[in-house]
């Protein structure tokens, strides 16, 4: 892939991606959240070569498959991709002999670090996007910052779900679609291509970006047929193996290469799309503005865009209205067990990317001067969903008069209200065991399916290193050193950064 701009990028673009790793690796649980049964198939991809899971996850008879084992209904790119980082989990147990409470917790953490990887590999593509749309090395390392942790990014980085690896590929095609077609580079749109395609393996819907990329081809071919055709169909043909994959991947499981798993699935169904749309607005469960408010200013910053190229600027959008519009129009548009519109996930880059321009503002403006404040709100309300894992908060034996509707329409069944609640409370209770001054409790080992073992982790913030404090596996000085050694190491990245940033804004 050509760097864009120039070659003194590459250095800013190494650093956006190390410093949102450090911070995510900082920050990361290794929760599994409720996504199991992509952990079970990438198991089962490395244990037994077999894409079947080791059981019924979710006790559905809509996943048994014609031989009779059961298989997951998620597309089967997420378990390739964390195959590399269920095998590191795996060899980790095996030399360190560490067991932590429950078998296969490493290997579950591990899976899940998966996503931290996901996450800022997408920062560092929206950075590189970012420089492309004509903004500073300053104000593309702003917005891509801006997605990485004003946004649902940072949450789900520490998750199991297949959010951080959706947006990573959606990304992926359409930024080198964009960068094939204005810099005439067909091996990039080929590129595009595997990208979009990768998107679909992840989830199956996401081949509906291809709507806006083809509108963005024709727009950009200006009439020209015979271009429109030598620039469709590099993107076309790794789509198009795709599609094949996944009719046959249906095929093999199911008989039907229609059938991925929900076919018979009563809660994939469609729905009221206005009732979707209004609750990704204003529902105190999955409103994308109270768990983002970033993203209102994004909405706002494209008509900068549409005023200087109404292409990109339907590109972008185009791929924002039609994912938003699909997940509305289902019953589930909330995505169910989730925190926040864990759906909208894979479109917050082309949410963030419009800021671009008004992070080049002038300082004193007044645009800038509210972008500034809404990004620290916007990364103050990550705080809940990375402090606290949501589904020990939100879970637990007091909440259980909330039901479905409660926690979509109502702010005391909110999971930003009950993981800020906890996290309230839970902070210093943690800091009160770290200085030893608070008896820990008895962690209890369990066994593979039990499935209360969570709960007993539901006194503790969401942190990899306080797990393993509180499993009596390292020991409270080890724990903050090893979370201090990280924060000063994403400290002198960012200072490297701010200083490359400010002399490249200086020239």
């Amino acid at each position: 892939m050509k760097l864009p701009r120039s070659g003194r990028h590459r250095i800013d673009a190494l650093l956006v991606l190390l410093l949102s790793l450090v911070l995510y690796l900082a920050t990361t649980g290794g929760s599994m959240a409720t996504d199991i049964m992509s952990y079970e198939v990438a198991k089962n991809i490395v244990e037994h070569g077999s894409v079947a899971m080791s059981f019924n996850v979710h006790d559905m008879d809509a996943h048994r498959g014609i031989d009779g084992r059961y298989y997951s209904p998620y597309g089967v790119g997420h378990p390739i991709y964390a195959v590399p980082f269920y095998f590191a989990g795996r060899v980790t147990e095996e030399a360190t002999g560490l067991s932590v409470g429950k078998p296969e917790a490493l290997r579950k953490a591990f899976f899940v670090l998966g996503n931290a990887f996901a996450a800022a590999a997408t920062v560092w593509l929206t950075f590189l996007f970012a420089l492309r749309l004509g903004g500073s090395a300053r104000a593309a390392a702003a917005t891509a910052l801006t997605l990485g942790f004003a946004t649902l990014l940072w949450p789900y980085a520490k998750m199991g779900f297949n959010a951080p690896v959706a947006a990573l590929t959606l990304l992926w095609g359409v930024y080198l679609l964009w960068t094939g077609i204005r810099d005439a580079r067909p091996a990039v749109l080929w590129l595009s291509g595997i990208g979009f395609g990768c998107a679909l393996l992840v989830r199956h819907e996401l081949a509906l970006a291809v709507l806006p990329a083809g509108l963005w081809i024709l727009l950009e071919s200006h009439g020209n047929v015979r271009a429109a055709l030598r620039r469709t169909i590099p993107v076309a043909v790794p789509v198009a193996v795709a599609v094949l994959l996944t009719l046959y991947y249906n095929h093999v499981r199911f008989g039907n290469p229609w059938n991925t798993g929900y076919l018979h699935d009563s809660t994939a169904t469609f729905g009221p799309v206005s009732t979707g749309l209004w609750g990704f607005v204003a529902s105190p469960g999955r409103s994308l503005f109270l768990f983002a408010p970033v993203t209102a200013l994004g909405l706002a910053a494209f008509a900068s865009i549409w005023r200087r190229d109404r292409a990109t600027a339907l590109l972008l959008g185009g791929t924002v209205a039609v994912l938003t519009l699909f997940y509305a129009s289902q019953l589930y548009w909330d995505a169910d067990r989730s925190y926040g519109p864990r759906y909208l996930v894979a479109v917050l880059p082309f949410l963030c990317l419009p800021l671009t321009r008004w992070f080049d503002l002038p300082t004193k403006s007044t645009r800038r001067r509210l972008l500034r404040v809404v990004v620290l709100l916007s990364v103050l309300a990550q705080a809940p969903g990375v402090l606290v894992d949501f589904s020990k908060a939100g879970y637990r034996p007091e909440h259980a008069h909330l039901d479905y509707q409660r926690r979509l329409w109502t702010w005391e069944g909110s999971g930003f209200n009950l993981n800020a609640q906890a996290a309230a409370k839970l902070i210093p209770v943690n800091i009160r065991y770290l200085a030893g001054t608070g008896p820990r409790p008895v962690i209890r080992n369990a066994e593979y399916k039990a499935t209360d073992f969570a709960e007993q982790f539901a006194f503790s913030l969401d942190f990899w290193w306080l797990y393993l404090f509180h499993a009596r596996a390292i020991s409270a000085p080890v724990a903050l050193g090893a979370f201090g050694s990280l924060l000063l190491l994403a400290a002198g990245l960012a200072w490297a950064l701010w200083r490359r940033c400010s002399h490249d804004s200086a020239r």
